[in-house]
């Protein structure tokens, strides 16, 4: 832990761990809105999988960072099937990652955005094989794969590598997160909300036109 939190490594927990905040200032916005409920749990297993990644369980740490993404992405999902949605609260339904990225009915699926941020139509394939290729990834740690993309060490010792590799992959988390919260609800916050979102929104999806401008911000590339 104290090699963890050692020179440069401290700068990159604190980077990563502003994302916890990231989180709830959405949850905030959201407010009663049952869906919420994953995004919660979301912001408590990021802050599981630092701590992870700072004690050196590196494999746990990318199984939880998987699990955020899956939330994320689950909660998106529910948010626009209020049947699911109540069943998934009561325990009748699991999550289906298939379905949750389904060309044709997902989170990144033509029809979702069309709905909620059409605008946002060019850039939700790109988006979308981001958030796949990820969880790919992470999930070799759940399943025990040969590591192929997530090399881990072989005892309980620090990884520079493999620490590294986790803020990567949290910062593309991160990204992913903020890209589908604000084309599912940027046009349904007040005002108040989006001025307390803003600047983590220019920070982790500003490169997106679309977005700058629904904030009122420069146009231009």
């Amino acid at each position: 832990m104290a090699t963890s939190i050692d020179g440069g490594n401290e700068a990159k927990v604190a980077r990563s761990h502003q994302f916890v905040q990231e989180i709830e200032l959405w949850v905030s916005a959201l407010g009663a809105r049952r869906e919420n409920t994953l995004l919660r749990v979301a912001a408590y297993e990021y802050q599981f999988a630092l701590l992870a990644l700072a004690q050196g369980h590196y494999r746990h740490a990318f199984k939880g960072l998987r699990l955020v993404l899956e939330l994320t992405l689950q909660s998106m999902h529910l948010s626009a099937h209020e049947l699911e949605l109540r069943e998934w609260l009561q325990n009748k339904k699991d999550t289906v990652w298939a379905a949750v990225v389904d060309d044709n009915d997902g989170v990144f699926s033509l029809r979702f955005v069309r709905c909620f941020f059409p605008s946002l139509e060019s850039h939700v394939a790109s988006h979308g094989a981001l958030a796949r290729q990820v969880y790919r990834e992470c999930s070799e740690c759940v399943h025990g794969n040969v590591p192929k993309h997530v090399p881990l060490p072989e005892s309980l010792v620090f990884s520079q590598n493999a620490f590294d590799l986790w803020h990567a992959k949290a910062d593309v988390v991160a990204l992913i997160f903020h890209f589908v919260l604000v084309m599912r609800y940027l046009q349904e916050i007040s005002q108040h909300h989006r001025q307390n979102l803003e600047a983590a929104l220019v920070a982790r999806v500003g490169h997106v036109q679309e977005i700058r401008m629904a904030l009122g911000g420069p146009t231009g590339s």
